[in-house]
């Protein structure tokens, strides 16, 4: 009889193996001992820290000596299988042996063993994600794991080790991703279980594997197209869907979709209901921070493909769910990144900007709590200089200290000079209220700001047109142009812009000259 304790049947199986491995030129004491062990295994009262490698070696010898022999191959796997699940930590595996090899051979011998299938697969799931060495055997283990989705197509505690597995050995880099794509079953194989466990104990974890490999294969846009028209895509919206409560799934689901998506048809994007799915999904999830990290990214490669993605997200309430995870999060330097272009993408499109601009107020904050990061000033103040057109925006970015943080991203990385003409082109428009008739005053440090970012970027057209639009609306107001008067270098500066790109800038240089002191002498 077995023990009962943990430490009790520690040592009976210890015994058991030492059996083995004093008989192991007798089948049939072999058998019966690898049955044992697996009994006993599938009977622990705890798992076991760790399984020693020397008991992994003994039954691994077996199956290499007993590869003919049916009925041992398949009880030794089946020990070996139930000594890995039973234990904590595999720890170190005997690499000097090679076991996908003996699995690789053994399922290749007596291809019509369902039980043989059970436990090999169960292994190659083990031993793929503890070994160097899978990518190797990725041409041969492959075809072996499509086949046992066929094989177990009802059994979703078997299709969840096979797609697990297959999600390991996607992970192995390109030349283990390229492998995978020439069997031209693969992609199908994957939707179709996808498709199939829905409402199974393991569909929670074979969707989520499902979408990561879909993830880990979309190589380039030749192949996101090809899943979209395979349905890929509508799986992985299914998935979302009936799943929306679980973040797990939906942090896998949207993280799949992002890479997809730039990718896909975009006709047949547009006769799903992706744009809700995704904020239903961003909404059912508010303060996971993954999840809205995720969706923002989603939202945000979807709204590049089309302005009537731009439209439908804004409609269900998009913006604003980007805006509520900045708030909420405003900690995290990727959530703010992620939502300020999202939310500046959406800007983009005219007719949207005002509903757009009315979440203004979060990137402003974003950049406020991240100025140090030169890539998030990048996005903030790209975003701000878009946001800043529609006339309620404007009054809402100046509300909020928006200006004092553009100066500031300013002077931070005035080698910079996409934050230096996204700032410019902020200011420009900042700068003028139409509708009350006022200009924004500056002080002696603003123009220094300003001027220093022509100095240091004289060859950049974009910055010397933006910063004489900005200078030239400072023109409007008397204390501003006292202050202009002040700086004796601006008036070459502005020369050195005219004669470098032979251009007044729409007479607005000239103006500018008008109003100093230099021109007159």
């Amino acid at each position: 009889a077995f023990s009962t304790d943990s430490i009790g049947q520690a040592r009976d199986i210890e015994n058991i193996i030492n059996a083995l491995k004093a008989h192991t030129t007798c089948s049939t004491v072999v058998s019966s001992a690898c049955m044992a062990a697996r009994n006993l295994c599938s009977s622990l009262t705890q798992q076991m820290d760790s399984v020693d490698c020397d008991k992994l070696n003994i039954i691994l010898d077996v199956m290499d000596h007993y590869r003919d022999d049916l009925d041992v191959i398949e009880q030794s796997s089946g020990a070996l299988f139930a000594l890995c699940t039973s234990s904590k930590n595999l720890g170190q595996i005997p690499e000097d042996k090679s076991i996908f090899t003996i699995i690789i051979e053994s399922l290749q011998k007596h291809p019509h063993s369902v039980e043989l299938y059970r436990c090999c697969i169960g292994l190659l799931w083990s031993f793929s994600s503890i070994s160097g060495r899978v990518e190797e055997f990725v041409p041969n283990l492959v075809p072996l794991l499509l086949k046992s989705l066929d094989m177990f197509e009802k059994d979703d505690e078997m299709i969840d080790l096979a797609v697990n597995a297959l999600l390991i050995l996607s992970k192995g880099g390109f030349q283990s991703v390229l492998a995978m794509l020439k069997h031209e079953t693969f992609i199908d194989s994957i939707i179709s279980c996808m498709f199939k466990f829905i409402d199974t104990p393991r569909s929670h974890s074979i969707q989520t594997g499902c979408c990561d490999i879909l993830s880990n294969l979309a190589l380039d846009n030749y192949l996101r197209a090809d899943m979209c028209a395979r349905g890929g895509t509508s799986r992985i919206i299914m998935a979302l869907n009936h799943f929306c409560h679980d973040h797990l799934v939906v942090c896998t689901a949207l993280f799949a979709l992002a890479n997809l998506i730039s990718g896909a048809d975009v006709e047949i994007l547009r006769g799903s209901e992706i744009s809700k799915t995704i904020v239903k999904s961003m909404q059912s999830h508010p303060i996971n921070l993954t999840v809205q990290v995720r969706g923002a990214s989603a939202l945000w490669v979807l709204s590049s493909r089309n302005e009537v993605f731009k439209e439908r997200i804004v409609q269900y309430g998009g913006a604003q769910v980007v805006s509520e995870a900045m708030t909420r999060f405003v900690a995290s330097e990727t959530m703010q990144s992620k939502g300020s272009i999202a939310l500046w993408s959406l800007a983009v499109h005219r007719s949207l900007k005002a509903q757009v601009g009315q979440s203004a107020v979060c990137v402003v904050n974003g950049l406020a709590a991240h100025v140090c990061s030169e890539k998030l000033c990048e996005e903030c103040v790209g975003a701000i200089k878009c946001l800043s057109i529609d006339e309620k925006t404007k009054k809402l970015l100046g509300e909020n200290d928006a200006l004092d943080l553009i100066f500031s991203a300013m002077c931070l990385y005035s080698e910079n000079a996409t934050i230096q003409q996204s700032a410019l082109a902020a200011l420009s428009n900042l700068s003028v209220d139409v509708n009350a008739n006022q200009v924004l005053r500056i002080s002696s440090d603003d123009l220094d700001t300003i001027t220093n970012g022509m100095r240091t970027h004289p060859k950049v057209k974009d910055i010397q047109e933006s910063a004489i639009i900005v200078l030239r609306n400072f023109t409007c107001s008397p204390s501003n142009c006292l202050i202009l008067q002040q700086d004796a270098h601006l008036p070459g500066l502005i020369r050195s812009a005219v004669v470098n790109f032979n251009d007044s800038f729409q007479g607005r240089a000239e103006d500018l000259l008008q109003v100093l002191p230099l021109l007159n002498q």
